[in-house]
């Protein structure tokens, strides 16, 4: 037992040895000089309790923005940049589209056949906007182009139906029947009523 003890404490290095190899190992440190890192700075961190936004959902929520901006906008611009207006043409307005020139001046000029009418004069805006629903929806499914829409001047050529009508005809579900409206001549009413040219039934799908 003994001989096996001898035998391992001869294989400890002494600490004389260590104190050496620990020297020697501090000059050689000392003259090693420490390089500039070459690493790119790492990208910061979302503050604590905020979630890292995926890059993805970044532009999806950008594209949305975008979207709602535009459907926010008084009036829809055509895709060739044209400046013209969509949608039915208000033939009051300086700046129409979706009616080729011919037929607007025909329109205007009341020299199309008058299908039907109705008029809604001295009825309250709810009704009026019923009934005139009801119209139109019965007039395409009849398949009749020309129509004319009775609003009534009101006091001072200030009626509120006469005011009312034209923006109704300009927003769904009207005017996805409608190509356009204008007033009409006087002896179909005047500034008091309107000619609607409605879409055929192949040109609402």
């Amino acid at each position: 037992m003994a001989s096996k003890k001898n035998k391992t404490q001869k294989l400890r290095p002494s600490s004389a040895k260590k104190d050496e190899g620990d020297a020697l190992w501090d000059e050689v440190a000392n003259t090693v000089k420490r390089q500039a890192s070459s690493r790119i700075s790492p990208v910061a961190l979302p503050a604590k309790g905020q979630k890292k936004r995926p890059l993805a959902k970044k532009i999806a929520a950008n594209a949305k923005k975008s979207i709602n901006l535009r459907n926010n906008t008084a009036a829809k611009i055509d895709s060739d940049n044209s400046g013209l207006v969509t949608g039915p043409a208000n033939l009051s307005q300086p700046v129409y589209a979706g009616i080729d020139r011919s037929s607007a001046k025909k329109l205007q000029q009341g020299k199309m056949v008058l299908e039907a009418r109705i008029d809604l004069h001295g009825l309250s805006q709810l009704a009026a906007h019923q009934r005139l629903q009801h119209f139109i929806q019965k007039s395409t499914q009849e398949g009749l182009r020309t129509i004319l829409v009775i609003t009534g001047k009101g006091k001072a050529g200030r009626g509120v139906l006469r005011e009312k009508v034209p923006q109704w005809l300009s927003e769904p579900p009207l005017s996805e029947a409608i190509i356009a409206f204008g007033a009409s001549r006087p002896q179909d009413g005047g500034a008091g009523a309107l000619y609607v040219r409605l879409k055929r039934a192949r040109e609402r799908l």
